[in-house]
């Protein structure tokens, strides 16, 4: 073994050992250690998409035959979780501790691409500060995209690393099919093939006005290419669900987010009623009964849109059958489409609260549970100096990245980083989970230990 590769060895050694404490305790807590795989009700979806694919070749979360096509989930989960099915078989402890394995393969991959840019020291620092972050730890252990997609991003961060490194269009082409991967995976990563090919753009104008040419023209071709790459990937799915369903989209769950969680949470910020945020946009059993004034609100637009229907058919159109998938007889992309401009025209309804409540929302994803510290909603009990102190370290770390920037380091080192930050928090704002912060926190750690001259290997 080389030098070079022991640290990344041990490293990965060091970080399964950390998450098989993890399973254990898990294990040590409830008597399971899967116990927590179908904490989410996504997570029984995506295991039963994952054995029909593993023994049907089927995208289908039907139980039993016939298979009925799936166009509610995007495949890029599926197809990790119905491979690991095929090789150790189809226990739900198997597909975690699969995770767990994912989750040490990023933090290693975290660390050899810190070394490109921090002192080893500030690379190991950077990698153990990763590993042992509780959010991503606790959500390893669940049946969800989150350590797919975490691990997927690091992976582009690589890939275009190297590409603008070695300056190689085979690079390129990776990163833009990883792209088209991380969409899949989970659709939340959509505006990240245009913050790449940005990127590409613009350093390769930044070149071409300094006189390097060759190099200008060979990054903006390579960010063409991405941006082909990435496209083509996206668009075979797309053409599934033409061929299947009649349309050409990604699936048919973006209307529904869009309206029943999104805008709902704008509504709710508007009236002054966040406090009812967990229980007004809760799918959870137990809270069936209780009232969800905007989501009937929203299934009353929604009628009126299909006015032509039948009372028996429009009376499927409520949030009990939409929101968690449609469980209605109607076409599931027109019901999604209907419920887009529902969302849409919510939003525009006071564009500046809109706004206002987005902008707000982003500072409360990455200083989660500050929020919580601050005003608790109701469903949880007020514990302002418990909430707090978790809180802190994340505040911490917002400020140190503000510092950073202030203070100035290389921003081509930053750009990747903070656009993927600033991508995925305006694809996830209004909505308050401590799940989406998961996969920014490894470019947070990154800026603020960014030394003001980094290390590179990247030939500017």
């Amino acid at each position: 073994m080389s030098l070079r590769n022991r640290p990344t060895s041990a490293l990965f050694v060091a970080s399964l050992l950390v998450h098989a404490c993890v399973l254990v305790g898990v294990h040590l807590r409830t008597g399971s250690a899967d116990a927590y795989a179908f904490n989410s009700l996504d997570g029984i979806e995506y295991y039963q998409l994952a054995r029909n694919l593993a023994y049907h070749g089927s995208f289908s979360q039907s139980e039993e035959p016939p298979l009925a096509l799936d166009s509610w989930r995007t495949p890029g989960y599926p197809v990790f979780l119905a491979l690991v099915i095929r090789l150790v078989g189809d226990a739900p402890v198997w597909l975690i501790v699969a995770q767990q394995v994912l989750a040490s393969l990023s933090v290693c991959l975290l660390y050899r691409i810190g070394c490109c840019f921090l002192t080893q020291r500030r690379a190991i620092l950077l990698a153990f500060l990763f590993l042992l972050e509780p959010y991503r730890l606790y959500y390893s252990t669940w049946l969800l995209t989150t350590t797919c997609f975490v691990f997927v991003l690091i992976l582009i961060w690589k890939t275009w690393q190297l590409a603008h490194e070695q300056q190689r269009f085979r690079w390129f082409v990776v990163t833009g099919v990883l792209c088209g991967v991380a969409i899949l995976v989970r659709p939340l990563a959509l505006l990240i093939p245009f913050i790449l090919v940005m990127g590409c753009f613009a350093r390769g104008l930044w070149q071409y006005r300094k006189g390097i040419t060759e190099r200008a023209g060979r990054i903006i071709l390579g960010g063409a290419m991405l941006a082909i790459c990435s496209g083509a990937v996206v668009s075979t799915w797309m053409a599934r669900n033409h061929a299947q369903f009649d349309h050409f989209a990604l699936s048919d769950q973006g209307g529904v987010v869009l309206a029943y969680f999104k805008a709902a949470e704008v509504v709710l910020w508007r009236q002054g009623r966040t406090a009812d945020r967990y229980m007004e946009t809760s799918l959870d059993p137990s809270q069936a009964t209780s009232p969800h004034a905007v989501w009937d609100d929203i299934d009353r637009r929604l009628s009126i849109r299909f006015s032509g229907l039948s009372p028996e058919t429009r009376s499927e159109l409520n949030w009990t059958k939409l929101a968690q998938g449609n469980d209605s007889s109607l076409d599931s992309f027109v019901v999604s489409n209907a419920l887009s401009g529902i969302g849409a025209s919510l939003l525009m309804e006071s564009p500046l609260s809109t706004l206002a409540c987005c902008s707000i929302r982003c500072g409360s994803i990455l200083a989660f549970p500050a929020s919580l510290a601050l005003d608790a909603p109701f469903g949880f009990e007020r514990r302002h100096a418990r909430y707090g102190l978790l809180a802190l370290p994340y505040v911490l770390l917002v400020l140190a990245v503000a510092y950073r920037i202030i203070r100035g380091s290389s921003m081509w080192h930053m750009y990747l980083p903070l656009a993927m930050t600033a991508a995925l928090l305006f694809a996830s704002t209004p909505q308050l989970d401590p799940r989406f912060r998961v996969p920014i926190l490894p470019f947070l750690l990154f800026v603020a230990l960014l030394p003001k001259r980094g290390v590179t290997t990247i030939r500017v």
